[in-house]
C-alpha cells in the first residue's frame, strides 16, 4: 500500500468532485464522494457521474429528497460500470416506492436504504417486508433514537434473515455493553450495535472485547470521532488484524496531511478503514465474501449515512443562522 499515491488520488479525486458538484453542494458530500470512488479503486469519471445526476434529475421531482445537495452523492452511487443508468434509475425509485408502501418515510434514507436492496423483482416485497419488521422491533428496544436514518442498516440486516426479535434484543445488548466501556451514547452507537449483529445474530461478548481494543489502537494515534463507530464495528465482525489497523493508521497520518483533510481530519480516519477494508475483501477466500453478502455495501451505507447527517446538520444550522 503506497500511501503517497493515495493521497495523490484522494487530492485529485477531490478537486474534480468539487469542479463538477459546484460550490453549492455541501464540503462533507464531496469528500465523502472521493472517500467512495478511492476506497472502491475506481477512478472518478466527470462525463459518467454527469450522466447519473442528470437521470436522477429527470425522475426526481422538484421536491424529492434527491434534488440539491445530495444529488452528486446519490448518483455516484448508482454510477457503476457497465450498467445502463436509466435503467438503474427506473429500479431505484421502484425499489424505493416498495419501501414506501411498506411504511418507510419518502426521506433520502429511504432511497439509500434502496440501493442495497437485490435486483431481484420478485423479492423487493418481501425484502421490505423483512426490513420493515426488523426496523419495527429496533424502535422497541430504542423508541427515540430509532429513525428515518436506520433504514439502511434495517434493509442491510434484514436480508441476512435472522430472527428479528432476537436481532434487535442482540443490538440492545451490545449498545449497553459498549456504552459501559466508555462509547458515547447516540445513533452512531447504535449504527455500531446493528453492525455488530451482522454475521451473527447472537450477542456475542467478545466482540465487545475486540471492538474496545480496535477503539484503543487508533485513539493512540488518532482522534477516534463516534462517527467512526460503526466502522469500528465492521473491522471487528471481519477480524481485522492489528497489522491491518497499523496499515489504517498510517493511511490516516498520511491522508490528514492532504489539502481537502487538513481541516476534516475525522474524514481521514474514515477513508483509512474503508480502503483497508476494499484491500482486504479483494483477496478474501468466496467462504468470507458469502459471510457478507458485500462488503462494499457496508462501506457505502456507512458512507451515505455520515454524508445525509452532516449534510442535514449544515443546512438545519445555515437556517437558523438565516432565521437569527
Amino acid at each position: 500500500m503506497d500511501t503517497n499515491a493515495i493521497r495523490r488520488d484522494v487530492e485529485m479525486t477531490y478537486e474534480k468532485v468539487k469542479s463538477l458538484a459546484g460550490w453549492t453542494v455541501d464540503r462533507n458530500v464531496v469528500l465523502t464522494i472521493t472517500s467512495y470512488y478511492v476506497t472502491s479503486d475506481r477512478e472518478f469519471d466527470a462525463e459518467s457521474l454527469s450522466r447519473s445526476m442528470d437521470a436522477i434529475k429527470q425522475k426526481a421531482g422538484w421536491f424529492s429528497p434527491l434534488r440539491g445537495n445530495l444529488l452528486p452523492m446519490m448518483a455516484a452511487f448508482l454510477d457503476q460500470p457497465g450498467v445502463n443508468i436509466e435503467e438503474e434509475v427506473i429500479r431505484l425509485f421502484e425499489k424505493q416506492r416498495i419501501l414506501r408502501t411498506f411504511g418507510f418515510r419518502n426521506t433520502i434514507h429511504s432511497y439509500l436504504a434502496a440501493l442495497f436492496m437485490t435486483n431481484d423483482k420478485e423479492s423487493y416485497d418481501n425484502e421490505a417486508r423483512l426490513a420493515k419488521a426488523l426496523f419495527g422491533e429496533m424502535k422497541k428496544h430504542h423508541f427515540f433514537l430509532t429513525s428515518d436514518d436506520d433504514y439502511t442498516y434495517a434493509v442491510l440486516l434484514a436480508k441476512r434473515k435472522f430472527n428479528p426479535v432476537t436481532q434487535a434484543k442482540s443490538m440492545r445488548m451490545y449498545y449497553d455493553a459498549l456504552r459501559k466501556e466508555k462509547f458515547r451514547a447516540g445513533n452512531e452507537l447504535q449504527w455500531l450495535s446493528q453492525v455488530m449483529t451482522y454475521v451473527n445474530v447472537d450477542f456475542n461478548p467478545s466482540l465487545i472485547i475486540r471492538a474496545v481494543e480496535i477503539y484503543h489502537y487508533f485513539t493512540r494515534d488518532t482522534k477516534v470521532r463516534p462517527i467512526h463507530y460503526p466502522l469500528i464495528g465492521f473491522l471487528t465482525i471481519f477480524n481485522v488484524s492489528d497489522k491491518n489497523l497499523q496499515k489504517i493508521v498510517e493511511l490516516a497520518s498520511a491522508l490528514e496531511e492532504s489539502s481537502p483533510l487538513k481541516w476534516k481530519k475525522e474524514m481521514a480516519l474514515s477513508l483509512g478503514i474503508g480502503y483497508v477494508i476494499h484491500e482486504l475483501v479483494g483477496r478474501a477466500d468466496e467462504a468470507i465474501v458469502s459471510l457478507a453478502t458485500s462488503v462494499e455495501l457496508l462501506i457505502q451505507a456507512q458512507q451515505a449515512v455520515m454524508a445525509a447527517t452532516i449534510a442535514a446538520m449544515a443546512a438545519s444550522s445555515s437556517a437558523s443562522s438565516t432565521n437569527s
